[in-house]
């Protein structure tokens, strides 16, 4: 084990993309498999409306007119997905008052949490898992909500590393079996 000393980031404040990216990580994977079953539905759908039109029908062309409208409501859902889920995050964060400059620590028996507004200590035993990704640790306090520690609340990328390792090797010694 490395030395257990308490790491801490220097004080932040969370941005939208921090709030995007745990949209993105919070999606859950049938999601993109759903995604993926309507793009398929759509170009079925469009060779069949083709098929139609070339054999020399025209009463599918209202469903065309419509197959249209439904892509194009199906492209900005997927393209904007993650922003609107981002915009619901920050919203709910707005309105229980946790967009605060805070400091998080990662100590020998506990994640915390420190602002203006308080102390949140979390035992490394609750926590159900850490995932790093898109430049940011996500410290899970439920299974839906997550501490994000960005980057840019280090000093360097050498200081989030060994942030970042810490918090794993402090949460799997409280994880084994």
């Amino acid at each position: 084990m490395s030395e257990w000393i308490n790491l801490s980031t220097r004080p932040f404040l969370y941005d939208r993309s921090d709030f995007r990216a745990l949209a993105v990580l919070g999606r859950p994977r049938v999601v993109g498999w759903l995604f993926n079953l309507a793009w398929a539905l759509f170009a079925l759908l469009a060779v069949l409306i083709g098929w139609c039109v070339l054999a020399g029908s025209r009463s599918v062309l209202p469903y065309a007119a419509v197959a249209v409208l439904l892509l194009a409501l199906f492209v900005l859902l997927h393209r904007l997905g993650a922003d609107l889920g981002a915009w619901a995050l920050e919203k709910a964060a707005r309105r229980d008052g946790l967009l605060r400059e805070q400091v998080l620590t990662a100590s020998h028996d506990v994640f915390r949490a420190e602002s203006t507004r308080g102390k949140t200590e979390v035992r490394w035993r609750a926590i159900p898992w850490i995932v790093e990704g898109d430049g940011r640790l996500f410290v899970y306090s439920t299974s839906r909500l997550a501490f994000i520690i960005p980057r840019r609340a280090f000093g360097s990328d050498a200081e989030f590393g060994a942030f970042a390792a810490a918090a794993e090797e402090r949460w799997r010694a409280h994880h084994r079996l």
